[in-house]
Formats: C-alpha cells, sequence, structure tokens
C-alpha cells in the first residue's frame, strides 16, 4: 500500500513538472528562437512594406521587452536608416531615431507615407509618433542644419485625420496638415478636405521644400542647392483646387539653374522676398516680392525683352559694342507685382528708376506703365508677338497666372 501511494505521487510530481515547467520552458526557447530567426525579421519587414507601400529589409531584430522592437541595419526604399526603436500599444506606434538625414531623395518616401496615413485609415489603424533625436539636411554647408529634436505627430479622431511635425524647442517652426470629411447638404458622398499650415522660423533648404511639395512647388524652376527657405503658408484643398496664401523669403537663389531652362540665362546669387502671395482655384490671384542680387551676369536679350516686350525704357549702358551677348551687372533690384490687372515691374527706392546697373552705369530703367500677363509669358519663352509662347515653362506659367479681366 505505501509503495502504491508513493508512486501515484511521484508520477502525479513528474505531471506537475512536464505540463508547468518543461512544456513553458521549451516553448519559451522555441518563441526566443523563432523571434530571433531570419524567417521572423523577414515576417517583420513584408509587414513594414505592406503597411509602407515599398520595399523594406531588416538585418537585425531584437525584443529588449513586451511590445517593442530594436531594428538596425533597416533600408526602406532603398534608403538606409539608423537603429530604428519601435514600441506598439493597441491604441499607437512609436518610433524613435538617434539620428536622420534628410536629403530630396528620402523626402520623397517620408511624403508618400503621410500621403497613405492620411488618406487610408483602414491601414493605418493607429495614431504614429516617430521621434527624431538629431536631424541634419544632409547638406554640410548648409547654415540651415537643425541638430535637434523633431516629433512627429499623426493623430485620428472622428473622421478626421491630422499630421503634426515640428522641432522640439521651437514651437514657430512647424508644419500641420490636416484631412477631415464632411456630410455635404443632401446626404450626397462626403466632402474631403485637406487644410495645410506650415510656419518656418529658421531657413530650410529649398531643395527639400522642393522634393516635399513635389510639382506644387514653382513647377519647372530649379532654385539650386544651396538656395534657403523661410516664412509662412496657409493652404486648403477642396473641390480639386488649391486656396491659400503665403509669405517669407528665398535666399541664395541661383540664378544659373533658375534660368536653365530658359532661352536666355542670368548668373549671380539671388535672393527673393515675397511680401504675399495668394492665390485660388489653383491660379495665382494676387504677387508682390522683390527680387536682387549684388553681382552676376545677363544674356543681353533679356535686357531686349524687358524693352521691347515689357515696356521698360533702355538707359545710359544699355548697349556695349565691345560685349554685345553677355552683360556683367553689379547690382540688380525690382518689385514685381502681378494681378489680374497685369505685370507691374518697379525699381527699388534709391535706385533712380533702374533696374539693372553695370560699373556704375544703368542699363534698364522701369517702364512708365504696366504690361498685360501674356507679355510675362513672351519674355520667358525668347518669342516675341505675335508668336505664340509655347514651351514647357512658359505653358506651366500661363496655367498658374491670374486670369486677365478681360477673359472672366
Amino acid at each position: 500500500m505505501f509503495v502504491e501511494q508513493s508512486v501515484a505521487r511521484l508520477w502525479r510530481v513528474r505531471t506537475a513538472f512536464v505540463l508547468l515547467c518543461l512544456f513553458p520552458a521549451v516553448g519559451l526557447v522555441t518563441w526566443a528562437v523563432q523571434r530571433s530567426s531570419a524567417a521572423h525579421r523577414a515576417a517583420v519587414a513584408n509587414a513594414a512594406a505592406k503597411l509602407l507601400g515599398t520595399a523594406v529589409t531588416i538585418e537585425q531584430l531584437a525584443h529588449p521587452q513586451p511590445g517593442c522592437f530594436r531594428l538596425s541595419g533597416v533600408q526602406i526604399g532603398g534608403t538606409n536608416l539608423p537603429a530604428v526603436e519601435v514600441e506598439t500599444t493597441p491604441d499607437e506606434i512609436r518610433l524613435r531615431l538617434e539620428t536622420l538625414t534628410c536629403t530630396p531623395e528620402t523626402v520623397p518616401l517620408v511624403v508618400a507615407v503621410i500621403r497613405r496615413w492620411l488618406n487610408e485609415p483602414a491601414g493605418f489603424d493607429r495614431n504614429c509618433v516617430l521621434d527624431i533625436g538629431q536631424l541634419s539636411w544632409g547638406q554640410a554647408e548648409s547654415a540651415a542644419d537643425l541638430n535637434r529634436p523633431l516629433r512627429v505627430e499623426c493623430v485620428a479622431a472622428g473622421t478626421g485625420r491630422a499630421v503634426r511635425i515640428f522641432s522640439v524647442g521651437m514651437p514657430a517652426d512647424e508644419l500641420r496638415i490636416v484631412r477631415t470629411q464632411a456630410e455635404a447638404p443632401g446626404s450626397v458622398p462626403t466632402a474631403e478636405r485637406l487644410e495645410v499650415e506650415a510656419s518656418l522660423s529658421q531657413a530650410m533648404p529649398a531643395a527639400i521644400v522642393a522634393a516635399a511639395c513635389g510639382e506644387l512647388f514653382l513647377g519647372q524652376w530649379k532654385l539650386g542647392q544651396q538656395a534657403l527657405i523661410e516664412g509662412r503658408l496657409q493652404a486648403a484643398l477642396a473641390g480639386g483646387h488649391w486656396s491659400g496664401e503665403a509669405a517669407g523669403t528665398i535666399t541664395q537663389v541661383d540664378l544659373a539653374q533658375m534660368t536653365a531652362s530658359l532661352p536666355n540665362s542670368l548668373e549671380g546669387l539671388a535672393s527673393i522676398s515675397v511680401e504675399e502671395l495668394v492665390w485660388a482655384g489653383s491660379r495665382l490671384s494676387a504677387v508682390d516680392c522683390v527680387c536682387t542680387a549684388p553681382r552676376g551676369g545677363v544674356d543681353q536679350a533679356w535686357l531686349e525683352g524687358l524693352v521691347s516686350i515689357m515696356g521698360c525704357r533702355p538707359a545710359t549702358a544699355f548697349r556695349d559694342p565691345l560685349n554685345g551677348g553677355f552683360r556683367d551687372f553689379e547690382r540688380l533690384g525690382c518689385r514685381v507685382t502681378i494681378d489680374a490687372s497685369g505685370v507691374r515691374l518697379r525699381a527699388l527706392p534709391q535706385q533712380a528708376g533702374c533696374l539693372v546697373e553695370s560699373q556704375g552705369l544703368p542699363l534698364v530703367k522701369e517702364p512708365v506703365g504696366e504690361a498685360s500677363l501674356d507679355r510675362l509669358a513672351w519674355l520667358l519663352s525668347g518669342t516675341a508677338p505675335p508668336a505664340v509662347p509655347g514651351t514647357p515653362t512658359t505653358a506651366w506659367l500661363l496655367s498658374v497666372l491670374p486670369l486677365p479681366r478681360t477673359s472672366r
């Protein structure tokens, strides 16, 4: 009797040990091996690729704690990223990067992800937060490097979704994008509205802004690798058309690159101060800006066009018999005002009506009146009335210039 009870008790202890200790231990080891395997990394990479809409590869993956991934050797859409830490909860995904170098090549990837988050709520059902410890623009010679924390917040509330990008410690530097849906009268399908508000107190490379905005940014124009932008923007997209207003400055504009697609060239570094830029229905309504360049060069054809097409007045040194093709200048400055009534070119104060000066002598003086909008297209296309200004640049220009009052 004693022996039978001891044997039964022994089997019960052994069974309990197998069920409560051995099986969980084997399962835990199997789970740990699986979580560190290449198959698990590939599964995580495939899930990320499906979410982001581009190829993702991961060299190493670790789980320092439940709900937390630590990734290294990450490549997203051909862009290499440093170590990435991902923390997930039922309501939020939080990503942390120690450093990130932002270039014109990486920006479209970020923009594509933000656009998908705004437009595809079914695929992004949780709020997302991205913390970047140190952000740089990838231009060592640029004075615009942030080198301080940046945060990206993607938050959903009801039928609306919003993205907020801001520099930690610089509340004046912020970008907000809000997408809302509202029931139109009569219970017709929902109408979508996209609102964008940006404020830059510290200059940002124009190439980054151009990459983020795509075709919306100045169409055919290239401002050069050193160009910097600062200012403010408010815009809204409704019914398929953009409207809004902006103001700010663009410095270190490379005139050679800016005019590379035009038949005539300019050289030098310029600054553009935009005091007013208003558009509605995807067309400009009003432009008021000041353009200046301390020195550079200009094709004589530009000067000829300013006189014959825009109505400017030839001045003392309008023509140089020794150098009739390309002219050096020591000062260029003008105010450009555009609205539905036409284009007005005005010299800056203290310049006695002079738009361009060379060796202390004026080349061209401001016009007496204003010019029609189509004449600006003729000037930039290198043609003259009655020829049609048919180049890609001028076609884009005519598509965004204000409609003349006579055509309304």
